[in-house]
């Protein structure tokens, strides 16, 4: 890694802290360059505006988030990656509270971020799409679900897991109860497994 992706990367580091301590519009790029030890020059050199840091992150962030997830999935385990998949989710947002509260807002502000964003939901999608399709042959995941209410449930899933962390979501809502995004992605599967698939998910989850 050379010295401008080092500097850039630190950039991005500092400003992913900032932004989960104290929120994306509260953050200055002053702020930023002084809690990176660079200048506001040098900082504008890499990321002109913060509109540009933020879709480095996502760029970052989309990039870790298939490292992590579809690289490692396999034809032969599909129940185990759909699991992994939920526990990725949850970690990412863990990691990244700031950029889900303001995904929608951001999105709006940056045509790059927009179609970035879609992009990664469409593959998403046809993963999860994919995942049933291969549970549901092997006896996994109920033959009795048409294959038009496989894919309501893979968008349901894409949908909750990008709005899990708005201002709506159990994070900042104390009048909802307290649930973590894995636990409500893993309720909303169990009803579409069958016995076999609960009995081989239940191996999974605890192991």
């Amino acid at each position: 890694m050379n010295k401008t992706s080092n500097t850039k990367q630190l950039i991005c580091e500092h400003a992913k802290r900032l932004f989960n301590e104290k929120g994306y519009t509260q953050v200055s790029l002053r702020d930023i360059a002084d809690a990176a030890g660079t200048t506001i020059g040098n900082l504008t050199h890499h990321f002109p505006q913060k509109r540009n840091l933020i879709e480095a992150i996502q760029l970052d962030l989309h990039t870790t988030f298939s490292d992590d997830f579809f690289l490692h999935s396999s034809e032969d385990a599909p129940l185990l990656i759909l699991y992994r998949s939920f526990l990725t989710a949850q970690k990412y947002r863990d990691n990244y509270p700031f950029y889900y509260r303001y995904v929608h807002e951001l999105c709006k502000d940056s045509k790059l971020m927009a179609q970035n964003s879609e992009k990664f939901r469409k593959k998403l999608f046809d993963y999860y799409i994919k995942t049933f399709f291969q549970l549901k042959k092997v006896g996994q995941m109920r033959s009795d679900i048409t294959n038009k209410q496989y894919k309501s449930l893979a968008y349901t899933i894409i949908i909750v897991s990008t709005a899990w962390t708005q201002n709506a979501s159990p994070y900042y809502d104390d009048a909802l109860p307290k649930m973590n995004l894995s636990e409500a992605l893993e309720d909303m599967i169990f009803p579409y497994l069958t016995n076999s698939g609960i009995d081989k998910w239940k191996i999974i989850s605890s192991s």
